[in-house]
């Protein structure tokens, strides 16, 4: 069933859902300010820690962000001016993590502009169609820069990546414009808004577009329908709260605990009112495990949970069973925009795992 983008405007600002099959997957507020993932800035080095090999580089005003020498090509200097990039926002504490390893995401590839490479998604496991992307990549990449090919550029049509690619380098010669002439830390691009990213990464997934405000939306090739109340229409109010709880009951009764820390994320299964059936212990704890694997794959895109992830499954005898939820964690995810990657059960059975933050 292919899915539903809701859109209403609030006095703060925009607000959008999407939805499949009334469940919901994303939600995100355009409000605008505060530092994301894939801002571009022009930084100014504010001081270097030899004993970390990184540097702490302010951003403008009182934010700061911390680059650790090896996401730099050349090690920097105190009071050097660099273009540097959010690869992770701030979390409680903790500073924005940097890279100067610039990375421009269009639909279908993604340019590193100072990092003259080729490659393809691992998401994309034919062989063929790897060569095929890879050879693509070589013809378009512009002259000096990189070119990782995306999950959705396999089968997508040639001139459309090189409309992708040549839109990306345009990007990337807008910011060296725009950092021409000044000396103090800014913002040189922000990030695309929420409905500009759907569009990019749930491309070809989605049905329609329903909106409280359908002229405000444009070059869009898919169906708008005017909604005065789409939000409500999906309930999505009622479905986020109780997707935000510490604790998130499953369908079958079971329920999640999620806890949060700036080390780790931390998700405990619990069987709750979960009673099974006659088919034995086994297979009742797996049925359970199964369905809480699709569910936190729902949530750690929803609560845009990135880092490491630690997940105590309902404790399964055997191998079998185990292989089963692992393989359904990753089944899960595989639609995630968002590179997340299943390490497996550690010695004391907890499946470990990481995920970008989006």
């Amino acid at each position: 069933m292919g899915k539903t983008i809701l859109i209403r405007h609030t006095e703060s600002g925009r607000e959008i859902a999407l939805m499949e099959d009334r469940r919901l997957l994303f939600f995100a507020q355009d409000t605008g300010g505060g530092i994301a993932a894939e801002q571009v800035y022009l930084g100014k080095v504010d001081r270097i820690v030899k004993g970390m090999e990184a540097a702490f580089v302010k951003l403008g005003g009182e934010v700061i962000g911390f680059l650790p020498f090896s996401e730099c090509r050349d090690r920097p200097h105190s009071g050097d001016r660099l273009i540097v990039q959010v690869k992770k926002p701030p979390v409680g504490e903790k500073a924005a993590y940097l890279t100067a390893d610039i990375a421009l995401a269009g639909r279908y590839a993604l340019l590193t502009p100072l990092t003259p490479r080729v490659a393809v998604s691992k998401k994309i496991e034919d062989e063929a169609e790897r060569k095929a992307l890879s050879e693509l990549a070589a013809r378009h990449a512009p002259e000096g820069m990189g070119l990782v090919m995306r999950t959705e550029s396999a089968g997508a049509e040639e001139e459309a990546v090189a409309a992708d690619v040549a839109a990306l380098a345009a990007a990337w010669r807008e910011i060296l414009a725009k950092r021409e002439g000044l000396t103090e830390p800014c913002l040189l691009k922000g990030r695309e808004d929420a409905l500009i990213r759907l569009l990019r990464d749930e491309h070809g997934e989605i049905e329609e577009i329903l909106t409280d405000r359908p002229e405000e939306i444009n070059s869009v090739n898919l169906p708008i329908r005017a909604c005065p109340n789409p939000f409500d229409l999906y309930s999505v109010p009622s479905k986020l709260e109780k997707s935000m709880n510490r604790k998130v009951w499953l369908d079958c009764g079971g329920y999640l605990i999620i806890d949060k820390t700036e080390a780790m994320t931390v998700v405990d299964v619990n069987s709750g009112k979960f009673t099974g059936n006659k088919t034995g212990t086994e297979n009742t704890f797996l049925k359970l495990n199964l369905e809480a694997a699709k569910e936190i794959a729902r949530l750690l895109r929803l609560r845009n949970i990135g880092g490491i992830i630690i997940i105590d499954f309902v404790d399964m005898q055997t191998e079998d069973s185990r292989a089963a939820v692992r393989e359904a964690m990753e089944e899960a995810l595989r639609d995630d925009p968002v590179k997340a990657v299943v390490h497996g059960f550690t010695s004391l059975g907890l499946v470990e795992m990481t995920r970008k933050k989006g």
